[in-house]
């Protein structure tokens, strides 16, 4: 049910989420918007492995966020590429307010054309790199309150951006496949599909997108093993393993370790609301 909101309220803050509307949704995935309310204990969040690329918008008390390998302290809004290996953690105090959009693995890129490769890994202050639309975007999101209307105010924004985006090339349009698919697609018959070399697929693939197809693949996969289980809590963790092509538990539990840092059921608790409901509430079934 496209456009659908799910709200979550706990101890800890409110989260709202929802998908973006059909012209958009080749470049997003959904929007969500966190408030962690005054009178609520300050928390840690773990981010795990993921491909989207994410635009924040940081609406009220910044919140602290480490990075492996960059420092975004004092942005009002950042964009976070894909990140192919556990990046860091987010640290919510009382009085954070955040306005994310959770882009598709090259949205951002086609819309703002800028490589995709140029961001894989990092996370960089929106404004040195998106210019002074940016300030201005920010200041009408915090003139407003409603999850709704800032909602509005995005996509009015980025129609606009989609009316000159670029179109996709090849390589893209594989990276796409390979997330939708779940990783489930032989980087080999990807490669075919295009008319190009094993090997000569796999250099452009990683020139281009700033990680290798199988990293970039096994990574769609625990996403969405992750994902099922959070749409689906009464899942089995086996079941899940067995649909989305794991050999076995223990295969999907060693890349739950290298791209999560922990085990699946341990990751669960530590990422809190990192990956929002309209990120997930399809993720059933390969």
């Amino acid at each position: 049910m496209l456009g659908a909101d799910w709200a979550r309220f706990n101890s800890m803050q409110t989260l709202v989420s929802r998908y973006p509307r059909p012209e958009l949704s080749l470049y997003v995935r959904a929007y969500a918007q966190r408030v962690v309310n005054a009178d609520d204990p300050a928390l840690v969040e773990c981010v795990p492995a993921q491909l989207e690329q994410v635009l924040n918008f940081e609406l009220g008390i910044l919140p602290g966020v480490r990075h492996r390998e960059c420092d975004i302290s004092g942005a009002a809004a950042w964009i976070g590429g894909a990140q192919t290996a556990f990046p860091g953690y987010m640290y919510l105090s009382p009085g954070v307010e955040s306005f994310a959009i959770f882009f598709q693995p090259a949205g951002w890129s086609l819309l703002f054309k800028v490589p995709i490769r140029e961001i894989t890994n990092c996370i960089a202050d929106a404004n040195s790199v998106m210019g002074s639309c940016t300030r201005s975007l920010w200041n009408r999101l915090g003139g407003l309150s409603a999850f709704e209307q800032r909602v509005s105010i995005v996509e009015e924004f980025l129609l606009q951006r989609a009316a000159s985006a670029m179109a996709q090339d090849r390589i893209t349009a594989a990276a796409n496949l390979l997330f939708h698919r779940h990783g489930c697609v032989h980087i080999a018959t990807l490669a075919d599909s295009h008319s190009l070399g094993l090997r000569q697929f796999e250099r452009r693939f990683e020139r281009e997108i700033g990680a290798s197809p199988k990293a970039f693949a096994r990574i769609a996969r625990f996403q969405a093993a992750l994902d099922a289980k959070l749409a689906s809590p009464k899942r089995t963790w086996l079941d899940i393993a067995h649909t989305f092509g794991y050999y076995d538990q223990m295969h999907m539990i060693h890349d739950f370790e290298k791209l999560g840092r922990t085990t699946p059921t341990a990751l669960l608790t530590e990422m809190g609301d990192v990956r929002p409901p309209a990120l997930v509430s399809g993720v059933l079934s390969r």
